[in-house]
């Protein structure tokens, strides 16, 4: 499959730091990765992707499109809905000019009382258990990333999609595959959960290895400071840095 956008970088920021509004962590988003302003109006950003899902796929039908970007809004208000800081959507070229879109979310959960550190290993394992326990047909495990130790689970779930989004009296089914990492944090109790999913099981290895970029670039440090030795900003062509706060 081939990307059309150039790498940026997605900082997230809680409120660990309140002095200096210092994020928690950062990821580097790569090409093909387009990150929302969680703020925009609705109206505005299903425009915007109508407009790029013509450009890219310009062979599809046009109720091909319609439904890509129809079930794009409907995950992205969903995923707003709980609380996610950030989330970008793939749009990528595929063999034959097949629709290809995935969704990636990074949600910060932290809890409101407790201690100031936490044992992250063995947070991360009472996660895994838990999966195994909500989740008994996924692929539960535990990863170690550069960042830390983190629970893996993959999973295939039904969502109902209103019908009223594509003009219908009844909802529309449709399988998803899903990927999530919950990664304890450095700098403090609580976690970050990292989310991708995509209707395009067919292009499943290809996404995880988009995804596995990602996850080997989370990092408690700026990758757009100043390199020390060169004094130089060490951020890709078109790259970008934007921070949210819990």
């Amino acid at each position: 499959m081939d990307s059309t956008d150039a790498p940026s970088h997605g900082p997230l920021s809680t409120k660990t730091a309140p002095s200096t509004g210092a994020p928690d962590l950062w990821f580097e988003l790569p090409p093909g990765f387009v990150q929302f302003d969680l703020d925009e109006d609705s109206e505005v950003r299903l425009l915007r992707m109508a407009d790029a899902a013509d450009s890219l796929f310009t062979g599809a039908t046009p109720e091909q499109k319609f439904s890509l970007v129809a079930s794009g809004e409907y995950i992205l208000r969903t995923l707003i809905e709980v609380g996610a800081e950030h989330v970008s959507s793939c749009l990528l070229r595929s063999d034959g000019g097949k629709l290809s879109q995935g969704t990636f979310s990074v949600i910060i959960e932290r809890p409101e009382t407790g201690p100031q550190s936490q044992d992250r290993q063995g947070s991360a394992k009472r996660t895994a258990v838990q999966w195994r326990s909500l989740y008994p047909d996924a692929e539960v495990g535990l990863v170690m990333l550069p960042y830390g130790i983190a629970a893996l689970c993959v999973r295939d779930q039904e969502l109902q999609i209103p019908g009223v989004i594509f003009g219908l009296d009844e909802p529309v089914s449709a399988t998803v595959r899903q990927v999530q990492f919950c990664v304890p944090l450095q700098t403090g109790p609580g976690s970050a959960l990292f989310v991708f999913m995509t209707e395009d099981i067919d292009k499943w290895p290809e996404y995880l290895d988009l995804l596995s970029g990602i996850m080997a670039s989370v990092s408690p440090d700026d990758p757009g400071e100043p390199d020390e030795a060169t004094n130089e900003r060490a951020e890709g062509p078109g790259g970008g840095r934007t921070e949210t706060h819990a």
